[in-house]
């Protein structure tokens, strides 16, 4: 009996672990496979080992399950390849399989997951597919898909496109070389979209496709595409370059429509036709715009219009553009209508320089307000910032510097021509009037090595606490209408700057040989309304002598250092008006000495332009802060021109810090 019993549980416990096992059987995945494909084997059909693989690519990848990998050896394949969720496409050796055109798209993610196509020379350069073709098209749905290390080379005849994206996809582009396609290398085509897509192209080189190397559009401003170009690995950066050999005049590097989350970093964009990169109605989020370097393209750096809200830095060198490193423009197209104005866009921590015309320039009514923080600008050829068009403006904390023949910050011409030329130069380029002038507030900037340091014709607004010294002509030239209404602003009857406050404004002009003359002052307000020279009768020229109008209420001018400028320190429209005086509180010395070296450098009428006294209108009592004495800096040879320990500036400004640059509430500190 108890022999019976103890058979009677073995066998019991058997059949338990067997149906376990056939259980887990049922319920676990079947093993990863490896699939092989060798055109050699043709034109039979193998099995799929390495030993017997198959002859095609799409047999291959009808038989694999999801987790296979099909593995194809060098060859030629002529055939279209639909790609399975959960199969990825890889090349079995270093050498790159050949995929050759068979009239449509070569290969297509439809709705598929999970998928990688990675190390294939794609190669649609000859006759064979039809011209209005992408080589790979990503479907709508199809998510987790890669594209890596392939050599997609298109065709200005016969094919239209790298790859294409449409709806919602979440495709990962890394390590490719896409050239030569007749519309874009990356691209949601026309009137194709992307929505809630994340899309990442890393490593790529993209070069010499017809319109642009990237061009991605959204179905519209909220569509929640998040798309990243480049990245903070030392192997993320792609290389765009050349693109924009079309037709299309908008041919650039990056063109992005509708896109609301973008990151653009550590990317070469060189030497395309229109912009390097061209945003319109586009957002970016962290890492935003940085650390790329973008020069040589034939028009602008960065090109910015629409509803765009964007943080261009840190660390971009945007440098030997044909018009300038960054611009607000918006380009006219018949497929769609973008909205003439931008949103808040801030330029902070870059390299701007060598540009054909302007570091940055403002050619676009900007509803927003534009922050251009923190950047060495210079040696653009026409002007370090250059504005054009009616917009908020906020500069601060930049070195502007070394635009010999042009100013650091301008406002265009006199002319009021519409509309701007961006191939013009600022010098020729006019303000458009419509809007009224460019608020700006220039605060805490080095401007240094200029024609003009600043050159502010059509503005309102401040200016304190810069450092302006070494200009050729002069360092702070403004116009401006305080009281009577007059053009050039249609219905606006006052304007102008309204604060000239705590900036060291020294060693500011030059002497003309060919004219024999000393010219440029330090702070100089002139009339734009003349237009022709009281003295010549002939039309005054952009940048001669200022002239002032004395029927000009002051504005307040306060707590500066003016000094060894050529011409007067400060000069306003007029010299004074009481009780309360507006120009207070300044120190001027060794003004207009080159051309009167015997007067000595206190004189007062050379130091605050012709103004004897600064009082009340015909009053013979001199303002009792106004300092005429040697502000004592530490190093003026040497550009330091912060004061001395004995400097009387110090402590003597109307709110009892230093005047200068480096006194006041809001010190320059670099």
């Amino acid at each position: 009996m108890k022999i019976k019993k103890t058979v009677f549980e073995r066998s019991k416990l058997f059949h338990l672990m067997f149906s376990l096992v056939f259980l887990l059987l049922l319920t676990s995945p079947a093993l990863a496979a490896n699939i092989y494909v060798d055109d050699d084997a043709c034109p039979w059909n193998g099995s799929g080992t390495s030993g017997d693989p198959y002859c095609s690519i799409a047999d291959a990848i009808s038989s694999a399950s999801p987790g296979d990998d099909v593995l194809v050896y060098p060859g030629n394949y002529s055939e279209r390849i639909y790609m399975k969720t959960g199969v990825d496409l890889r090349s079995a050796q270093a050498t790159r399989p050949v995929i050759l055109p068979v009239k449509k798209t070569f290969v297509k993610f439809y709705g598929v997951d999970d998928c990688t196509l990675d190390g294939f020379t794609i190669d649609a350069s000859s006759a064979g597919m039809w011209s209005n073709a992408a080589i790979i098209r990503v479907y709508d749905g199809s998510n987790n898909i890669t594209i890596s290390n392939c050599d997609i080379k298109g065709s200005p005849s016969y094919s239209k496109t790298g790859i294409r994206v449409n709806g919602q996809v979440s495709v990962n582009i890394i390590g490719n070389t896409i050239s030569n396609s007749r519309y874009a290398g990356i691209t949601t085509q026309y009137a194709g979209t992307v929505t809630n897509s994340t899309i990442v192209i890393q490593g790529n080189t993209i070069q010499g496709n017809g319109t642009a190397g990237i061009y991605l559009r959204g179905y519209n401003d909220t569509a929640n595409n998040r798309i990243t170009i480049g990245g903070s690995g030392i192997n993320d950066g792609n290389l765009i370059t050349g693109n924009g050999t079309g037709a299309d005049d908008k041919g650039s590097g990056i063109r992005l429509y509708h896109i609301d989350q973008l990151s653009i970093e550590n990317n070469t964009i060189q030497g395309n036709r229109r912009a390097g990169i061209l945003l319109l109605d586009t957002s970016s989020v962290s890492p935003h715009i940085t650390n790329n370097s973008i020069h040589d393209n034939t028009e602008s750096g960065i090109n910015i219009g629409g509803a765009s809200t964007l943080t261009i830095g840190s660390g971009n060198d945007i440098y030997s553009n044909g018009t300038a490193g960054i611009t607000f423009f918006t380009f006219q197209n018949s497929k769609y209508t973008v909205n003439p104005s931008s949103l808040p866009v801030l330029i902070t921590g870059n390299n701007i320089y060598l540009n054909g015309r302007a570091g940055i320039s403002v050619l676009e009514w900007v509803s927003g307000v534009i922050t251009i923080d923190g950047n060495n600008i210079y040696q653009n050829a026409k002007s370090g910032i250059a504005f054009f068009k009616n917009c908020t403006a906020i500069i601060t904390d930049n070195d502007i510097h070394t635009h010999p023949d042009v100013a650091g910050i301008s406002t265009g011409d006199w002319s009021g021509i519409y509309p701007p030329d961006p191939d013009n130069p600022p010098s020729s380029v006019a303000f458009d009037r419509f809007r009224g002038p460019v608020d700006l507030t220039i605060r805490r900037n080095k401007i240094h090595g200029n024609l003009c340091g600043m050159r502010l014709d059509h503005a309102s607004g401040v200016i304190t606490n810069n450092l302006v010294y070494n200009n050729s002509r002069s360092g702070i030239r403004f116009s401006g209408d305080t009281s009577d209404p007059y053009e050039p602003f249609p219905f606006i009857d006052v304007w102008g700057i309204t604060e000239i406050s705590n900036n060291t404004v020294v060693d500011n002009g030059s002497y003309i040989a060919g004219l024999g003359q000393y010219r440029g002052g330090g702070i100089i307000y002139d009339d734009i309304n003349t237009t022709t020279d009281p003295n010549t009768g002939l039309a005054r020229n952009f940048y001669d002598p200022p002239l002032k109008n004395d029927t000009q209420l002051p504005r307040i001018i306060k707590n500066n250092i003016a000094a060894y400028n050529m011409k007067a320190g400060i000069r306003d429209a007029v010299c004074a008006e009481g009780p309360d005086y507006k120009r207070d509180y300044n120190l001027y010395y060794g003004n207009f000495y080159g051309d009167h070296p015997e007067q000595p450098p206190t004189y007062i009428p050379f130091q605050t332009g012709g103004c004897f006294y600064l009082g009340f209108k015909g009053a013979k009592t001199a303002n009792p802060h106004e300092i005429f004495a040697d502000p004592l800096f530490v190093d003026r040879g040497a550009a330091d021109y912060r004061i001395q320990t004995a400097s009387p500036a110090k402590n003597s400004g109307d709110d009892g810090n230093d005047m200068g640059a480096y006194g006041g509430s809001d010190p320059i500190t670099w």
